[in-house]
């Protein structure tokens, strides 16, 4: 077998993209043709030849196939026994380009850009950064990818909201590597990065931001008169590829909510996750790149660390390695990367699992060649093996794909750089010795550069019996000679055998010297029983078909299938109807397609019903928590501005929090998710079903009225922000008032300008500006205000602002000064949403008392009991009974403050919040008084389907420990085995509330 030749031979690029440069001096010498033979050549994941021949001339493949004709003066390399595979392509790499760092944090706010010159107001969006001027070749940065299999990459720098365009190279060792894109590949995400800005300061500003930079370029390209140059690479992006960065599946379809928006087409980098949305990913129909990066197992020897796992992430940690496989049976595109992978042989063992998972090995090489090169507009060029394209490719002594190889040359651009050069001879495998007319059994492993061997002899016993030992081996092998040594302790031989030998032309055949105990020196021969260069292929494990273990969501009291709307009569209940019948002793509800098609006294029947005698038991409406902050993800308040009217709750809604199926458990069925308190004008609302198990989108209440969460006080001053919180306005409480008023007299001017341009299209067109286009809402009455508030005046100062603006405010929220003001509030047609008896945690609360509800309410106000706290939420009838304790309310009246009435200030009303013909069958059975404290939830029923129920519940927590052990016992069988694993250390999960800061609530204290 020939040796592998080392080129390291300069080459100028004939291609169209290449870079030329003149040549210094007298230009080297070099071959005009390489001629790779003999290989078994993956030309493409649909085409494999055997002791096929690559014709490369220049940086381009001339020809392919297995009978080439070799030109005269080819360097040929013979690659006998040797797998080729085109080179892959890497799409998310900052390989080559500086690291950005955050400046130092001096602790006063940053409110404007500190970038100097035509760009975008926000740093954040900078589509400007072009990798291609930045990156400089890194070859060791590069060969860590080149020993993954990867030629090429798409590399950009990952920082902000509009990231710019990517630099195509070359992962050679040549600084001429940068590849010309026929269009520049331009990258986006929901992370801020580097900047101190501070807006924004949450993923629904992140949203929001990014939606108003589309509306901003697409106004500028017409109308724009100043140069943006940000505003410029941003239009001239939109044709290309664009490509979303995403770090949690749900961030994909927030993400393509914006795409559909601007009619945009992303793909998506994902996070390895996605298989718990495969379907929704599937309609989607776009490409989601997935990572290799599988979570490590967990160090869960001790069983009282163990414990503590949530099963959440056991379950992740087992179906990680199935993301691509599910994702590939449900019909969606993938490519496959390296993403956070430091050591190649980590890639190739996590490439194997997900072909070992399920996926296809075609699919997983189409998805490391192929498919990247068709999104970036390379596949004429890259991605297969075949004549006319360039000359890309690795050689591996196996297929890496089926079990572990060793990478022996990379071809980049027509470049070759060696890695290893095989031995003359394979030895490893499993012999026979013989010796001195003895038999040793020996097996050979290890790599061919670091050999191990294994012998096996018999031993008589003092009992003279003969058993079977073993005893390691030194192995070595230098060109044709070979060298085995061992120790024994045998019945004929005590001590070291030395054997010396060559490795015979017969392939599998030693012979040669060896060198007893007794310093005899006798002949050898080792003759092979099997093995061969690698050990066999390895099949698939057959083991439990984890995919089917996928459970919505993915977590402690997941479904195993999605429950369905069903027909339902529940009879011989207590019905608290919250209508003029009032509370019917013995009653029937019937439901049919999500609604209730009947209320009342008597019996009633359908065949094939689901019927629930609840004799003794107590039925209601499901509770709605008007004030909640529970399923809500990467932040509750967008505070980096006084006014952030353009963000929205509802495009970031987490279906997926724990909190849902708790409060389920509580009889809460829906709820408002509020912005927080941070800035006199927040964020929109999310109106929500509490609709377990299911999507964002499936959980937001159809055809919702619009709500806006404004606030007053301390928080929107920043009374408690610290020392270095004075920059932004208000500071003041006088100040709160004028924000307001500004803001709507914006608002008024702007819709003047669309009013004029409507008008006379020909006129110049107004900028489309997301916050005043709700700001225009609320002075329609089209989007509702629930503002947090404490203090008397300042609840009299926005009831003034309101009046003299026409609009109205909806509900006061908080508003434990309300008994105090409850006739200007009846007067100006405001509700209020308080809690039961919280009082004196914070200054401004102090004249709060427990009656607050019950004067309210006896005023004429409609009021509403909420949360405003995620463990409150589970016992907010509890909370409602409190008006009977301190105020003497009816239980009736009681009741509906968790009901009725909060259904009332959200408008809702006439879908929800009682028991009667036609409206959504959101219903609760109680085992007792629902304003009892013995009373505990059996059923909650939303729109017609059971999605808690106190039996199934039972089942679910013996279940969630079965799984739990199940995952635990697979993983300590993978610590066992020597498999990577890393300490648990527990994060306390925290909750979101009015006044929290930040993404992140996971060290969140402090209440309201």
């Amino acid at each position: 077998m020939k040796l592998f030749l080392v080129i390291g031979l300069s080459l100028l690029f004939s291609f169209a993209f290449g870079q030329i440069k003149p040549n210094n001096g007298v230009q080297e010498s070099q071959p005009q043709y390489y001629a790779l033979k003999n290989a078994t050549i993956i030309v493409s994941p649909d085409k494999t030849i055997l002791r096929g021949t690559i014709l490369i001339k220049g940086d381009k493949i001339l020809k392919v196939g297995p009978a080439v004709s070799i030109p005269n003066g080819a360097v040929v390399i013979d690659c006998g026994g040797k797998t080729i595979l085109p080179a892959f392509v890497e799409l998310n790499s900052s390989i080559g380009l500086p690291t950005l760092k955050r400046t130092e944090w001096t602790g006063v706010p940053q409110l404007e850009s500190r970038k100097k010159g035509p760009y975008y107001w926000n740093e954040c969006i900078h589509p400007e950064m072009n990798a291609n001027e930045l990156y400089t070749n890194d070859e060791d940065a590069n060969e860590a990818l080149v020993k993954m299999g990867f030629g090429y990459a798409l590399t950009r720098q990952r920082d902000g909201v509009a990231q710019g365009v990517g630099a195509f190279v070359a992962l050679g060792r040549d600084e001429l590597s940068v590849l010309k894109q026929q269009q520049a590949t331009s990258f986006f995400s929901f992370h801020k990065g580097v900047s101190r800005q501070t807006y924004p300061s949450s993923q629904m500003g992140s949203i929001a931001l990014l939606r108003q930079a589309f509306y901003d370029a697409a106004w500028y390209q017409d109308n724009g008169e100043e140069t943006n140059i940000s505003l410029d690479a941003l239009n001239a992006q939109i044709e290309g590829p664009m490509i979303f960065t995403t770090s949690d599946k749900l961030e994909i379809l927030r993400a393509q909510k914006v795409a559909d928006e601007f009619s945009l087409s992303f793909t998506y980098i994902g996070s390895g996750n996605e298989y718990q949305l495969a379907e929704e990913l599937a309609d989607i129909k776009s490409t989601v790149i997935l990572p290799l990066n599988f979570p490590e197992a967990y160090d869960v020897k001790s069983p009282y660390i163990a414990r503590q796992i949530p099963l959440s992430e056991l379950k992740h940690w087992e179906l990680a390695p199935m993301n691509a496989a599910i994702l590939n049976n449900s019909g969606v595109s993938i490519c496959l990367s390296s993403t956070d992978i430091e050591k190649e042989k980590d890639f190739w063992k996590n490439l194997r699992s997900a072909i070992q998972g399920g996926l296809p090995e075609s699919v997983a090489l189409d998805a490391l060649t192929m498919q990247p090169a068709k999104l970036i507009g390379q596949e004429s060029l890259i991605g297969t093996i075949e004549p006319g394209k360039l000359a890309s490719f690795m050689v591996y002594d196996v297929n890496p794909l089926e079990q572990e190889a060793e990478l022996l040359q990379s071809w980049i651009l027509g470049k070759q750089q060696v890695f290893k050069v095989p031995p003359l001879h394979d030895i490893r495998g499993k012999y026979n010795i013989q010796l001195d007319g003895e038999k040793f059994p020996i097996e050979i492993t290890g790599s061919t550069d670091d050999l191990e061997g294994e012998v096996t002899y018999t031993q008589r016993t003092p009992k003279g019996e003969l058993i079977e030992k073993k005893t390691e081996a030194f192995v070595e092998l230098n060109g044709h000679d070979v060298t085995i040594q061992f120790v024994v302790h045998g019945e004929n031989y005590e001590g070291s055998i030395s054997l010396q030998g060559k490795v015979s032309s017969k392939f599998g055949v030693f012979e040669g010297d060896a060198m007893l105990p007794d310093g005899r020196w006798v002949k050898w021969s080792g003759i092979k029983k099997s093995g061969g260069e690698r050990d066999p292929k390895k099949e698939p494990v057959a083991e439990m078909d984890t995919t089917k273990n996928v459970w919505f969501p993915n977590m402690a009291y997941g479904f195993e299938t999605l429950p369905e709307a069903e027909t339902i009569i529940i009879k011989n209940a207590t019905l608290w109807t919250n209508e003029a019948d009032g509370i019917i002793e013995t009653g029937t509800v019937v439901i049919q397609d999500g609604k209730i098609v009947y209320a009342g006294a008597g019996s009633k029947s359908i065949a094939g019903a689901r019927v629930i005698d609840a004799e003794g038991k107590h039925v209601t409406s499901g509770i709605i928590d008007e004030h909640s902050h529970i399923a809500i993800s990467n932040g509750v308040n967008e505070g980096g501005q006084a006014i952030s009217a353009e963000v929205s709750i509802g495009d970031v809604v987490d279906p997926d929090d724990i909190d849902i199926y708790r409060q389920l458990a509580g009889g809460v069925t829906a709820a408002q998710l509020l912005h927080g308190s941070a800035n006199p004008i927040g964020g929109q609302s999310a109106l929500i079903k509490l609709k377990w198990g299911h999507t964002a989108d499936e959980m937001l209440i159809d055809n919702a009225p619009k709500f806006i969460k404004f606030a007053l006080g301390e928080n929107v001053k920043q009374s408690n922000w610290g020392d270095y919180s004075t920059i932004r306005f208000p500071q003041t409480r006088m100040g709160v008032e004028q924000v307001f008023y500004d803001g709507f007299f914006r608002a008024r001017e702007y819709k003047k300008a669309w009013d004029a341009f409507a008008l006379d299209p020909s006129s110049t067109q107004p900028r489309k500006d997301l916050e005043l286009e709700v700001l225009n809402e609320i002075l329609n009455n089209e989007c509702f205000i629930s503002c947090h508030s404490y203090v008397q005046s300042e609840i009299n100062m926005l009831m003034h602002v309101a009046d003299s603006m026409g609009f109205r405010v909806n509900t006061f929220t908080h508003i434990l000064e309300g008994y105090k003001l409850a006739d200007k509030m009846v007067e100006h047609g405001a509700g209020g949403s308080t809690f039961s008896d919280w009082w004196a945690y914070k200054y401004e609360v102090n004249d709060a008392i427990p009656y607050n509800a019950a004067l309210m309410h006896s005023q004429g106000v409609v009021v509403a009991i909420n949360s405003d706290d995620a463990e409150m939420g589970r016992r907010l009838n509890q909370e409602a009974a409190k008006g009977v304790k301190y105020g003497g309310m009816s239980e009736e009246d009681a009741w509906k403050m968790v009901t009725l009435n909060p259904a009332k200030l959200l408008h809702l009303d006439d879908r929800m919040g009682s028991l009667k013909e036609g409206k959504d069958a959101d219903i609760v059975i109680w085992s007792d008084n629902p304003l009892s404290i013995l009373a505990r939830v059996e059923y909650t029923i939303v729109d017609g389907v059971i999605l808690y129920d106190l039996e199934e519940d039972e089942r679910l927590r013996v279940r969630n420990q079965e799984e739990r052990a199940r995952i635990i016992s697979k993983m300590l069988d993978d610590n066992e085995n020597g498999g990577k694993k890393k300490p648990f250390f527990r994060i306390r999960r925290g909750h979101f509330h009015c006044n929290t800061l930040g993404e992140d609530a996971s060290l969140e204290e402090n209440h309201h």
